[in-house]
């Protein structure tokens, strides 16, 4: 079954390419912020450099997994037609599961070297950047240590088994044919997925008070736990909250299409959608994730601004959180484009269909063009929902006003970002799975 793993990796790397970068970043993460508690821990460094280390890590940590399990479910999903493939040529769901977990261990395995270098580095440089700000003692330093790598390729090793796991079960469970009918649907809300929705949602009630009656460092960092917490909601209840964002977000697309009688790109687009609420789920939740973990970011460092004197430990603490809101900002942008990258060349079949009842390869970009417009609009809508509970609650215990600052110098980035991030990938996927379609290669599939 590892031969056949490496086979895999080696007959598809454009497949694992959104996975294998998710990893790296896991590794090189954990490897980071675990050299900058070992530092502290080994005499290198103070209270205040383990305290960094320890809540940034935390954070970090939690982020690269969530982004880890999205981004392997969704690539096992993609690969569910080659699973059933396998269960009909007469593999037993024990062999599929297996090939599926080899195949992200050796993933996780390739990427760890580098992922060791990076976070390495990543420790060296941020332990400067601390010390220059007397964030951290001026002669303090990373000692070698095998931990932090290790620590770092074990925990991506347990979390990528896991998705892996969780993502292949739905297509062995069931027979060959019931799993092939299913795997248009997979992103479906299913009974127990809503339940823990619902259930995950509930949870973020009495941490939203928690945060509220905080001190104000202490609210910061839950404010961000409690946002990633509303992110798995949106996760789970995705394709419930598809469907009325589209339906919102789509209306000026459907007016303006009737006022043409029939236009090829922006109501096609969104009748599209709103048909295939499902599948957009996929699409929207990574980017609610870099829109709504960014904007609570920026809402903290805005309102903690207003709130702290002046001086340079303000300015050490907005250049704190501006280097996590990067470093996050870099694992929902690896998500984003991973995601809408799969999910715009796997409609190959739906181009060929659509140029057979006549369409244009122009309107096909332009219907594409208007797909992502709406993508990214709804994931944008959902990322500042994510956002708005827990900023708010920020907010609350830190001026006893609920309305957070949000500066528009770090936020308009953000939107503006998330948007062009969406409309550019969709269009260069779409481009280049229409690119060669014509009649003939549309009859032929």
């Amino acid at each position: 079954m590892l031969r056949f793993a490496l086979g895999g990796l080696r007959a598809g790397p454009a497949s694992f390419a959104g996975p294998a970068v998710a990893l790296l970043l896991t590794v090189a993460v954990i490897t980071l912020f675990g050299s900058l508690v070992l530092t502290a821990a080994d005499g290198g460094g103070d209270e205040r450099l383990a305290m960094i280390g320890g809540a940034f890590g935390e954070i970090a940590m939690l982020m690269a997994l969530f982004v880890v399990a999205n981004t392997l479910s969704f690539s096992v999903r993609q690969q569910a037609r080659e699973m059933v493939l396998l269960r009909t040529s007469g593999a037993t769901p024990v062999q599929v599961k297996r090939l599926v977990r080899y195949e992200v261990l050796l993933l996780a395995l390739l990427v760890s070297p580098p992922g060791w270098l990076l976070g390495g580095w990543g420790a060296r440089w941020f332990l400067a950047e601390l010390a220059a700000r007397d964030l951290a003692p001026v002669d303090a330093v990373v000692p070698w240590s095998p931990w932090p790598p290790l620590a770092g390729t074990a925990v991506t090793l347990l979390v990528g088994a896991g998705a892996s796991k969780i993502a292949a079960r739905r297509t062995v469970v069931d027979r060959p044919a019931a799993a092939m009918a299913r795997t248009a649907g997979a992103d479906r809300l299913g009974l127990l997925r809503g339940l823990a929705g619902v259930l995950a949602l509930g949870g973020t009630v009495p941490l939203l008070l928690l945060t509220a009656r905080q001190p104000v460092e202490k609210a910061a960092q839950s404010a961000l736990l409690g946002s990633l917490l509303c992110m798995i909601v949106a996760g789970l209840l995705g394709p419930a909250l598809a469907r009325p964002a589209v339906a919102l977000l789509g209306l000026p697309f459907r007016l303006a299409g009737a006022r043409h009688r029939g236009d090829g790109g922006g109501a096609l687009a969104a009748q599209n959608l709103r048909g295939n609420a499902h599948r957009l789920s996929s699409a929207l939740i990574p980017i609610a994730l870099l829109v709504g973990l960014s904007t609570t970011f920026a809402a903290v460092t805005g309102t903690l601004q207003q709130v702290a004197p002046p001086g340079a430990q303000a300015e050490s603490d907005v250049w704190l959180r501006g280097v996590e809101l990067a470093m996050l900002a870099g694992f929902g942008a690896v998500a984003t484009v991973n995601t809408l990258v799969s999910l715009t060349a796997a409609r190959r079949r739906e181009y060929a269909l659509l140029a057979l009842t006549g369409a244009t390869r122009r309107q096909l970009m332009r219907m594409l063009g208007s797909e992502a417009v709406l993508t990214a609009g709804a994931g944008v809508l959902l990322g500042l929902l994510v956002a708005a509970p827990m900023s708010c609650a920020f907010a609350l215990a830190a001026t006893g006003s609920a309305l957070p600052v949000v500066p528009l110098g770090s936020f308009g980035p953000v939107v503006l970002g998330a948007v062009a991030l969406t409309v550019l990938t969709v269009l260069a996927t779409g481009a280049r799975a229409t690119s060669r379609l014509n009649t003939s290669e549309a009859a032929a599939q």
